[in-house]
C-alpha cells in the first residue's frame, strides 16, 4: 500500500509541481461517539407478543423512557402474533409499536419468528407460538412435534409440507409488503426455526439430507420474501446437534476445535444460507456461548464474503453478568464486538435491565459506539497548496477503517472551502463516490479524486473541509476529526484560492 501512496504521490506532484503539493494530516479524535447510518445499539420491543401492564415490553414497562445513545429498536413478534386466521393479518399490535418507537426517532428492525419463541407460550394468552393454531390443525400428526422447555412449550412442523410453505410465503410476503415507507426495517431477523427462537429445528427428520432439504426450502423463501432487505440468521450451535460441533472454549477462536467445521455447517445448513445474496448472520450469545466453530464462520462471512450488517446478542442480562464484576460487564462486550457487528442488542435486552446498563455503564455504550460497525478515519490528504475555480486537482488521501464492522455503501465524497478568516462558505462540491463498502476492519486504503469547485465566491487563503454522505439515507457519514462542523464536515488543513 506504501508503494501506492508514494506513486500516487509522484504523479500528482508531476500533475501540478512537486513545490506546489502538501500533505495534510487532519486531527483524529479517537474518543468522540459517533452515530452513523447502519450501526448502533439496539433496544429489544416485545410488545407485540406480550401487551401485558407489566410484562417484557419495554414501551408497557418505561413508556417516557427514551434510551438516548440507541438508535435502533427490534420488534419482535411471531406469525402467530399476526396471522390470527387464514389470510387475515391483524397488525394492530406490530404498527403501536413501530410507531411508538418512530415517535422517539429510533430506526427499526424486525424479529420475526416463525417458529416458537418458547418462553412467551406460558402466557395467557400465550404469544409467540410460532406457527398459527389454524395452520397447525391442518398439519398431519405424522408431520408435527410438540415439544416443551419447563413451562414452556412449542409446535415444530416438518418444513417440507406444501401447505406449510405455502401460507409462510404468503404470510412473509404480507409482512414485506405492509414495512414500507417509515417503517422499512434496517434489518430482518430470520428467525425461522429454534429452540431458543433461532435457526434450530425442533422437528425429528429422519436424516441429515431430509433435514437439510426442509432448511434449504425455508431458506429460500424467506430470502424470495424480502429481495431488498438484509436477512440475519443465527449461526448458533443446535443443541440437538453432535456436541463435538461446539466443542472447545467460549472465548476465542482455537483451531483445534474446528475439526468438524465443514460438518457444523452441513447440521445446520449454514452453507446453503450463505449461497443467498441477502442473508447474513448475528451470533444470540456473546459473551459465554460463542463457540470455535460459530467464531471460524464469522471471520469467513465477515473477510471472505464481505456480508453485512452483523449482529450480536448476548447470552444474558445485565443483572446476571453484573453480578460477575465490572470485569465480566466489560468482556462481555469485547466479546460482542469481537463478531464484526454494525449493530449489538443492549445487554439487557429491553425494559429495566436495558435502561440500567446504560445508565449505569455510559463507558461500555461510548464504547460500543466507538468500535461496532464502521469507523473511517482521513490519516493525511494529498493535494496542491493553491487551487482555482474550474480547474480539477487531484486529491489523494489515504484511509483506515477502525472499526469492527463495515459501511454498507460506497460513501458520496463532499469537500468544502471556507474563508481563513470569519469561516464563511466559499465553495462546496460532492467529488463522487468512495469504495467504503470494501474497507475492513484495521484496512488501510488509498482513493484517488479529482475535484473541482466550478466557482469560489472569493480568492485568497482558505480551509478545506471534508465529508461523506450516505447516498441511500442523505445523512452524513461522521467522520472522528477532532475539528468538525456541525453538519459533519472535518477540517484538513489550509490552501490558497487563486484567482
Amino acid at each position: 500500500m506504501r508503494w501506492r501512496l508514494l506513486a500516487m504521490t509522484t504523479l500528482l506532484a508531476a500533475a501540478c509541481g512537486a513545490q506546489d503539493t502538501q500533505t495534510l494530516t487532519p486531527r483524529e479524535d479517537t474518543e468522540v461517539v459517533l452515530h452513523n447510518p447502519d450501526m448502533g445499539w439496539v433496544l429489544y420491543e416485545n410488545y407485540p407478543l406480550d401487551p401485558r401492564a407489566n410484562g417484557t415490553a419495554t414501551m408497557s414497562v418505561l413508556p417516557e423512557a427514551r434510551f438516548e445513545g440507541c438508535d435502533d429498536v427490534a420488534i419482535m413478534f411471531a406469525w402467530s402474533d399476526v396471522e390470527t386466521a387464514e389470510g387475515r393479518f391483524d397488525w394492530t399490535r406490530v404498527d403501536a409499536a413501530c410507531d411508538f418507537w418512530l415517535a422517539r426517532g429510533k430506526r427499526l428492525h424486525l424479529r420475526i419468528s416463525s417458529e416458537p419463541l418458547f418462553g412467551w407460550s406460558r402466557l395467557d394468552p400465550p404469544g409467540g407460538l410460532g406457527i398459527p393454531d389454524w395452520l397447525l390443525a391442518r398439519i398431519p400428526d405424522d408431520q408435527k412435534r410438540r415439544r416443551e422447555d419447563g413451562a414452556s412449550f412449542g409446535w415444530h412442523v416438518d418444513a417440507r409440507n406444501p401447505l406449510y410453505q405455502a401460507r409462510l410465503r404468503q404470510f412473509l410476503a404480507a409482512a414485506n409488503a405492509h414495512f414500507q415507507g417509515a417503517r422499512t426495517p434496517a434489518l430482518v431477523d430470520l428467525r425461522g426455526f429454534g429452540r431458543w427462537g433461532e435457526w434450530h429445528t425442533g422437528y425429528p427428520y429422519a436424516t441429515l439430507d431430509d433435514k437439510r432439504a426442509a432448511l434449504d426450502a425455508v431458506l429460500g423463501i424467506w430470502s424470495a420474501a424480502f429481495p431488498e432487505r438484509w436477512l440475519a440468521l443465527s449461526y448458533s450451535y443446535d443443541p440437538d446437534g453432535p456436541a463435538s460441533l461446539w466443542a472447545g472454549p467460549t472465548d476465542k477462536l482455537d483451531p483445534a476445535f474446528t475439526g468438524e467445521y465443514d460438518a457444523y455447517l452441513r447440521y445446520s445448513a449454514f452453507d446453503l444460507a450463505l449461497a443467498r445474496p441477502n442473508i447474513t448472520l448475528r451470533r444470540d450469545g456473546a459473551g459465554g456461548a460463542v463457540h470455535s466453530n460459530e467464531r471460524r464462520l464469522c471471520e469467513h462471512v465477515y473477510r471472505d464474503l464481505r456480508r453485512a450488517p452483523q449482529m450480536s446478542e448476548f447470552l444474558g442480562g445485565y443483572t446476571a453478568a453484573r453480578a460477575g464484576g465490572p470485569a465480566w460487564v466489560k468482556w462481555t462486550v469485547e466479546d460482542a464486538l469481537s463478531l464484526h457487528p454494525n449493530y449489538i442488542g443492549l445487554l439487557g435486552y429491553g425494559g429495566r435491565d436495558a435502561q440500567d446498563f446504560m445508565a449505569e455503564r455510559p463507558d461500555l455504550i461510548a464504547l460500543g459506539l466507538r468500535r461496532m460497525g464502521y469507523r473511517l478515519v482521513p490519516l493525511s490528504v494529498t493535494l496542491p497548496r493553491t487551487i482555482q475555480a474550474g480547474r480539477p486537482f487531484p486529491l489523494i488521501v489515504r484511509w483506515v477503517n477502525r472499526g469492527v464492522g463495515r459501511a454498507l455503501r460506497d460513501a458520496t465524497l463532499r469537500l468544502r472551502l471556507t474563508a481563513a478568516q470569519g469561516g464563511r462558505t466559499l465553495a462546496q462540491t460532492d467529488a463522487g463516490p468512495l469504495p467504503t463498502s470494501r474497507w475492513l476492519q484495521d484496512d488501510e486504503a488509498t482513493t484517488r479524486t479529482e475535484v473541482t469547485f466550478p466557482t469560489i465566491s472569493a480568492n485568497g487563503a482558505a480551509v478545506l473541509s471534508i465529508g461523506l454522505r450516505d447516498p441511500a439515507s442523505g445523512r452524513p457519514v461522521c467522520l472522528p476529526l477532532v475539528r468538525r462542523s456541525h453538519d459533519e464536515f472535518g477540517e484538513l488543513g489550509g490552501v490558497v484560492v487563486a484567482p
